[in-house]
């Protein structure tokens, strides 16, 4: 199970990108701004690559919105797709 706590904060994503991975899974959490305001994008894709050599076809993306609330939810995403695909 992933449990990101003390290791990731709001003002932590609002100037960089948080990466790692968790048993084949690879992840990144960053702030993004469009329509709805800022979100959180996860995106979870699975390993031994990097994001950057990765194709986009096997990198899955959910959108959450900003905030301490929205990396808890992006946490449980992210261990919901890990239970559901690995």
């Amino acid at each position: 199970m992933i449990d990101l706590t003390g290791m990731i904060s709001v003002p932590f994503l609002k100037k960089s990108v948080f990466t790692g991975s968790y048993r084949g899974m690879n992840f990144m959490l960053k702030k993004i701004s469009n329509d709805d305001g800022d979100q959180i994008q996860a995106i979870a894709w699975p390993g031994p690559f990097n994001f950057a050599v990765t194709a986009d076809e096997k990198k899955v993306t959910h959108e959450i919105p900003f905030g301490e609330k929205g990396i808890l939810e992006a946490v449980a995403w992210l261990n919901e797709h890990y239970e559901g695909n690995y």
